[in-house]
């Protein structure tokens, strides 16, 4: 489901995997937070950096009493918010989350972002990044 306000769009400008979701459920169970929030900060080799972040109650709460409001994704127990001076930055964005396989070559679990080609270029980290804008 998406929340977005002040807007009739209604498609959604992140993509996040099942796998994503179900780790992140699990995360914010174990840590008892109440949801993630994904952005763009500056740095990297590209210009900007992923950045996922979870958020307890009080920071959730700071974050709507702010005037720019997050789009929210949400899946069954799990939230997402996009940052909303990031989110133009973050647009075809799927995230998605990886567990250590040895016989693909697979040595550690991760979060890995990977941008839609029309909008983004990525370096070999896969954690930085530069808009096509």
């Amino acid at each position: 489901m998406l929340k977005r306000l002040f807007s009739s769009i209604n498609k959604f400008p992140i993509i996040i995997t099942d796998d994503a979701w179900n780790k992140m459920i699990k995360i914010i169970k174990k840590k008892n937070a109440t949801c993630f929030m994904f952005s763009a900060v500056s740095g990297g080799c590209n210009g900007f950096n992923y950045n996922l972040k979870i958020l307890d109650k009080d920071e959730y709460k700071e974050i709507f009493d702010n005037k720019a409001k997050p789009t929210i994704i949400e899946n069954n127990n799990a939230k997402l918010l996009i940052d909303p001076i990031s989110e133009i930055y973050l647009l075809g964005t799927t995230i998605d989350y990886i567990s250590e396989d040895y016989d693909k070559g697979i040595f550690e679990n991760k979060f890995v972002f990977n941008v839609d080609k029309n909008l983004a270029s990525s370096c070999g980290c896969g954690i930085s990044f530069q808009p096509n804008i």
